[in-house]
C-alpha cells in the first residue's frame, strides 16, 4: 500500500516465500510428474510478484490455480495447501485494493473454480461450502480493512477541515473585534476633533480681520472637513444594533453588575488607588475587557460569584477579574467564542498585556494592564 518501490520489493519477497513454500510442499509428493506442480507454482509466484502493484493479477491467479493444477494431473493434490493459503491472500488483497463490484465477483469465481475443479475430479460436494467459507472470509477481511482505511482517510480530512475552520474562525474573530475597536476609536477621535474645531472657532471670532484670524479660519475649515469625514467613516462602521448606544465606560460598570446580577452572577467591584481620567478609547476598552471576562465567568466557571479589582496606578490601570469556579473561564469557548482573544486585542491596542490562568486554591484569574502613557502604534 506504500510507494511503488516498496510495493515492488514486497512483491519480490512474497514471490520468494510462495516459491519456497510451494517447492517444500511439492517435494512431499514424489510420485507426481513435474508439470503437476511446476505450472501452478509459476502461476502463484507471478501472481504474488505482481499483486502488490496489480491486485487484479493476483485475483486471476487465484481463479486459475486449482483448475490448472488438476487439469495437468487429476490424481495428485499437487501444491494444494500452499495454493489455498495464497488464493485467500490474493482474494483479501483484491478486496482491500479494488472496489467491491470487482473484488466480490472475483472472490466468487475463485471459490467456484476451486471447488468445481475438485468436485469434477471426484471430491465431495462439501468442497463448495468449504471454498465459499474460506474465500468469503478472506474477502470479508479485505473489505473490512478497505472500509476502515476509507473511514480513517475521511476522519483525517474532517480533522484538517475542522482545524482550518477553527483557524478561519479565529481570524474572523480578530477582524470583527478590530472593526469594533476601530468604530469606537473613530467615535472618540471625532468627538475630540469636534471640540478642537469649536475652540478654534471661538478664538477665530476674537481675532477677526487679522492675519491670525485668517489662519485660524483655515484651521477651522480643515477641522470641520475632518469631522465630516470621520462621521462618514463612523456611519459605515456602525453595523451592529448597539452602535448607537452611548460609548461603554467604566463609569457605567454599575449597570453591567446589575444586569449580571439579574441572571445569577453576583459581582463585587473594588477600586484601588485614585481613579484617573482615561482617554475615551481606553475607557471603552477597559469596560469591554471587564464585560468579556465576567461573561466568560458566567458561561464557563460554574460559579455565582466574581470579583473585579480596578487598580489605578500612576503609570497603568490594572484590571483583575477573579472567580472561584471550576475554570478555566473562557480559555476556550466550546461554542466557538474567542473571549481571551478579544481581550488581548483590546489590551494590545494600548501597548498593554493580558494574563489569564488558574488561581491557587481553585478558580480563574484574568488580569489586564493598560499603560496610561501613550502607546506606540502597533501594525498588525
Amino acid at each position: 500500500m506504500g510507494p511503488v518501490p516498496t510495493r515492488v520489493l514486497a512483491g519480490l519477497v512474497a514471490a520468494a516465500l510462495v516459491l519456497a513454500a510451494s517447492l517444500v510442499e511439492a517435494l512431499t509428493y514424489r510420485g507426481a510428474p513435474p508439470q503437476a506442480f511446476v505450472v501452478p507454482v509459476v502461476l502463484l509466484v507471478v501472481g504474488a510478484a505482481l499483486a502488490p502493484l496489480l491486485p487484479a493479477v493476483g485475483l486471476v491467479a487465484a481463479v486459475l490455480a486449482y483448475p490448472v493444477q488438476l487439469a495437468l494431473d487429476p490424481d495428485t493434490p499437487g501444491v494444494g495447501g500452499t495454493t489455498l493459503i495464497v488464493m485467500m491472500a490474493f482474494v483479501g488483497l483484491a478486496a482491500r485494493r479494488l472496489r467491491p463490484r470487482w473484488s466480490a465477483p472475483g472472490a466468487g469465481l475463485t471459490a467456484l473454480s476451486g471447488s468445481g475443479a475438485l468436485v469434477a475430479t471426484g471430491e465431495q460436494v462439501f468442497e463448495f461450502l468449504f471454498f465459499a467459507v474460506t474465500m468469503g472470509g478472506a474477502w470479508l477481511v479485505g473489505w473490512l480493512l478497505r472500509r476502515e482505511a476509507r473511514r480513517s482517510a475521511e476522519l483525517r480530512d474532517l480533522a484538517a477541515a475542522l482545524a482550518a475552520e477553527r483557524e478561519r474562525s479565529g481570524r474572523l474573530a480578530v477582524v470583527e473585534e478590530r472593526a469594533r475597536i476601530s468604530r469606537e476609536l473613530h467615535d472618540a477621535v471625532a468627538h475630540t476633533v469636534s471640540v478642537m474645531t469649536l475652540q478654534v472657532g471661538v478664538l477665530r471670532r476674537r481675532l477677526q480681520d487679522t492675519p491670525e484670524g485668517d489662519a485660524l479660519r483655515a484651521v477651522e475649515e480643515l477641522g470641520r472637513r475632518s469631522v465630516d469625514e470621520l462621521r462618514r467613516v463612523v456611519g459605515a462602521l456602525r453595523d451592529d444594533p448597539d452602535a448607537r448606544d452611548p460609548a461603554p465606560s467604566l463609569s457605567r460598570l454599575e449597570g453591567l453588575v446589575e444586569e449580571l446580577g439579574r441572571v445569577g452572577l453576583t459581582v463585587t467591584v473594588r477600586q484601588e488607588g485614585t481613579p484617573a481620567t482615561l482617554a475615551p478609547a481606553m475607557d471603552t476598552s477597559a469596560y469591554r475587557i471587564v464585560a468579556e471576562a465576567l461573561t466568560n465567568v458566567l458561561r464557563h466557571a460554574g460559579t455565582t460569584e466574581a470579583e473585579v479589582v480596578l487598580a489605578h496606578g500612576r503609570d497603568a490601570l490594572v484590571i483583575t477579574v477573579l472567580d472561584r469556579g471550576r475554570g478555566p473561564a473562557g480559555a476556550t469557548d466550546p461554542e466557538g467564542g474567542h473571549g481571551l482573544l478579544h481581550m488581548r486585542e483590546r489590551a494590545a491596542l494600548f501597548g498593554g498585556t493580558l494574563d489569564a490562568g488558574p488561581r491557587d486554591g481553585g478558580g480563574y484569574r484574568v488580569e489586564a494592564a493598560l499603560p496610561l502613557a501613550p502607546a506606540p502604534v502597533v501594525v498588525a
